[in-house]
Parts: structure tokens; C-alpha cells; sequence
């Protein structure tokens, strides 16, 4: 499978901004900036929600 990079960045979002569009455009998981602290998540729906977050 090819890798494709996007130079756009990360957009910059809460939780539940980011859980409207996983649910809006039906992709299993989406990529964003928390609004507050910059830092990268992923939020992705397999059945139930679920956040991958930077420790710390």
C-alpha cells in the first residue's frame, strides 16, 4: 500500500469536533491538533470510540 504525505497541516480541534467528523465522512479514524495543547491525537471508531493521545 502506498504512503501518502499530505503537506497540509493537522487540523486543530476538541474531541467532540473530532468525533462530528469521524461520524460526518464515515472514515474509521481521524488525525487532528487538540485546540488547546497542539499536540497530535487520534480518535478512531471500531465498534466503540476510542482516543490515542500523547502521554504526559
Amino acid at each position: 500500500m502506498p504512503l501518502t504525505v499530505s503537506d497540509l497541516p493537522a487540523p486543530r480541534m476538541n474531541v467532540a469536533g473530532a468525533k462530528q467528523r469521524l461520524d460526518l465522512a464515515g472514515l474509521p479514524f481521524v488525525f487532528f491538533a487538540d485546540d488547546t495543547t497542539g499536540r497530535g491525537n487520534v480518535l478512531y471508531h471500531d465498534g466503540r470510540y476510542g482516543l490515542i493521545s500523547p502521554s504526559g
